[in-house]
């Protein structure tokens, strides 16, 4: 199978229909496909080898000036490229297998082809939604069962992502040129605090590609004076010494899109694999630069502010984050993805943003949302008011578990005592207790996401006030509406426990009010 030429992107036609795609169509016909038909993270994998491609086959765009004629240039220049390096596409090439290390080994010496069916890991291990390893999936029964049908295009779909999003931990061991790979691995560069990543969507894929297409200049704005760097199959390390092509794989731009987190061998029968440790990618922590998709936001820790990549909860809605995901990036500072600065001010857009959570080796969730970005909300006004009302919303939710929690000590007296003997697992039981209302109201909130839309739009207008009223109006209705759902009122106990919740939910709004934990809300 070549990666180039031969079709495996799931992709979605103008005409609605699910396809697959060639990689080589994608980048030079992407206007007949909408939009790719994928999971999250497999989009920001895909999207990551489809700029690295781009880059390699247009050499830039090196300024503005020739990002604005990328659109152009770009079929012609990929239809070359690719065709010049085909063979690096070949996924089962003897010597170059396409992101795989040919003559991987389980013994020294390297006899790979005599190695034993068994020694050889499942491909399932390489999709996440499978119940594989430490992934333990709600409605996939299969394990390691032999029985699966995983096509070559899934496995080469799933084989991207894992190098992208493989989270660190205890893997196998093989040997590379005789040397043998760690017992302990490190995480994938898409994958450390469950960063959530972010693109421009354009019309079609070929205008979603265009718009997250860097220049040269924003690569150097973000990356410092670090090269930009080659595909890692233009320079494939030969070894973990192999210090100019590891270096280049790993510390640079390009090298970094389509990265080498695992080093994998598939078995001619596509069902099986090797697995080992691979490349190190230096993350944020350790003072490289953020990803190109991810958000950098200031925090408070010890007293002192420091610059963290924007992590996602699985408690906390994506919208919930947009203030910070908006913002367009400074050297030093906060900031969103590095493709917002190709947004001119006064504009709007269409953004992208998927997340990944994990604990520790665990995936926990996957998650994507698309929202329509009014360019009020690239404005610094636009920023400070999205987030006030986004903690608005968080505040009336409080106000809602807090109401919960006083018709529970009505109706269950032994409910403090419960509370106190579960020590620090009691946040554990208030969440439990809050889950039918809160999950109710931030659901019933995100349907109505439009009106606080609406109030950003309407900022420095006189439409201003009345749809700031009409966004926090529907906040309060949605709690009282979530109150009267969880909180029955069937007998005289439950009502006079009805009763005195309901006045702490209706209070004035200047009243003090006690802060319920984080772990109380439930995701939308």
């Amino acid at each position: 199978m070549n990666v180039a030429f031969d079709p495996w992107v799931p992709v979605v036609t103008t005409s609605g229909k699910p396809d697959l795609a060639s990689l080589c169509d994608v980048l030079a016909k992407g206007e007949q496909f909408v939009d790719l038909a994928v999971r999250p993270h497999e989009r920001v994998a895909l999207m990551r080898l489809f700029l690295c491609v781009a880059h390699a086959a247009l050499n830039g765009p090196k300024d503005y000036d020739e990002w604005c004629e990328a659109p152009e240039r770009l079929p012609e220049a990929v239809q070359k490229y690719l065709t010049d390096w085909k063979g690096s596409f070949e996924l089962f090439h003897k010597e170059k297998p396409w992101l795989q290390v040919a003559g991987l080994s389980k013994a020294a010496k390297g006899e790979t082809p005599q190695i034993a069916t068994e020694d050889w890991t499942p491909v399932s291990k390489l999709n996440f939604s499978f119940a594989t390893g430490n992934n333990t999936t709600l409605f996939d029964h299969g394990g390691m069962s032999e029985n699966r049908n995983i096509t070559l295009g899934e496995t080469l779909l799933s084989m991207l992502t894992f190098q992208c999003f493989s989270p660190g931990g205890l893997i196998s061991q093989v040997y590379w040129n005789g040397k043998q790979s760690g017992k302990s691995s490190k995480d994938g560069p898409c994958v450390p605090a469950s960063m959530i990543h972010a693109f421009l969507r354009g019309k079609n894929l070929s205008g979603t590609i265009y718009l997250n297409l860097p220049t040269y200049e924003d690569i150097l704005f973000s990356y410092g004076e670090r090269d930009f760097g080659k595909p890692v199959w233009e320079m494939m390390p030969t070894s973990m010494t192999d210090s100019v092509r590891v270096e280049n794989a790993t510390a640079t731009y390009v090298g970094r899109l389509v990265p080498m987190t695992r080093l994998i061998c598939l078995h001619p029968s596509y069902e099986r694999m090797l697995l080992g440790d691979g490349l190190v990618y230096p993350p944020f922590t350790a003072g490289f630069p953020p990803e190109p998709t991810a958000t950098v936001v200031i925090i408070q820790k010890g007293g002192e502010e420091e610059r963290a990549i924007l992590s996602y909860q699985p408690t906390k809605a994506l919208w919930r984050e947009l203030a910070a995901v908006v913002v367009k990036r400074k050297a030093e500072g906060p900031g969103g993805p590095l493709s917002l600065r190709a947004i001119q001010d006064g504009k709007g857009c269409d953004l992208i943003v998927a997340a990944l959570a994990r604990d520790k080796a665990t995936i926990v969730d996957v998650v994507e949302s698309v929202f329509h970005v009014p360019s009020r909300l690239h404005s610094n006004e636009g920023t400070v008011t999205y987030d006030a009302e986004v903690k608005t919303a968080e505040a009336t939710a409080s106000r809602l578990g807090w109401a919960v929690e006083i018709y529970r000590k009505e109706i269950d007296h032994g409910w403090e005592g419960r509370l106190k003997g579960a020590g620090p697992g009691k946040w554990t039981l208030k969440a439990k207790l809050h889950s039918i209302a809160t999950s109710h109201y931030w659901t019933t909130v995100e349907k109505k996401l439009q009106l606080l839309m609406s109030h950003i739009e309407a900022i420095g207008t006189d439409a201003a006030i009345p749809t700031r009223e009409a966004w926090r109006k529907m906040l309060f209705s949605f709690a009282c509406e979530a109150y009267r759902i969880s909180c029955g009122q069937e007998t005289p106990r439950q009502m006079r426990a009805f009763a005195k919740g309901w006045q702490k939910l209706t209070v004035a709004r200047d009243e003090p009010e006690r802060n319920i934990n984080k772990t109380t809300e439930v995701k939308v």
